[in-house]
């Protein structure tokens, strides 16, 4: 009995910990330039207010679901823009992105915010505008 409360307290540690750092490694993003994306997305830099891009790789499991939303809110006209992490190593190592799925907020022309995790149309809707 004692070693499953120690493993449970184990694991809990574990996954807060790893949490945090999830979280100040997004936070440490925010403010960078959003140069390294212009190449890949040339009409990135010519969006007014905000624009999205969805950092995803094709084999992520919980991307499946999400890249359909993504494409409900690209269909709308909305600024998303989709990048395959797994096609761009060394331009999703200069971002800082962590895991996948991945939302960067570009807002005038820096990282903005960066959002892990599964999120619906509506949320990145609301992302975009603010």
């Amino acid at each position: 009995m004692n070693l499953l409360i120690y493993t449970v307290i184990g694991l809990s540690v574990t996954w807060a910990l790893y949490s945090g750092y999830m979280y100040v490694a997004t936070r440490a993003s925010e403010g960078r330039p959003a140069s390294p994306l212009y190449p890949l997305f040339p009409t990135l830099a010519e969006v007014r207010g905000r624009a999205l891009v969805y950092c995803f790789s094709p084999g992520c499991g919980p991307c499946r679901p999400m890249s359909k939303e993504v494409d409900i809110l690209a269909a709308t006209g909305a600024a998303v823009f989709k990048l395959d992490i797994s096609r761009h190593h060394e331009l999703s190592r200069e971002l800082g992105i962590r895991a996948a799925p991945t939302l960067i907020v570009i807002e005038g022309r820096v990282i903005g915010r960066m959002v892990l995790g599964v999120k619906t149309a509506d949320y990145m809707q609301a992302l975009i505008d603010g």
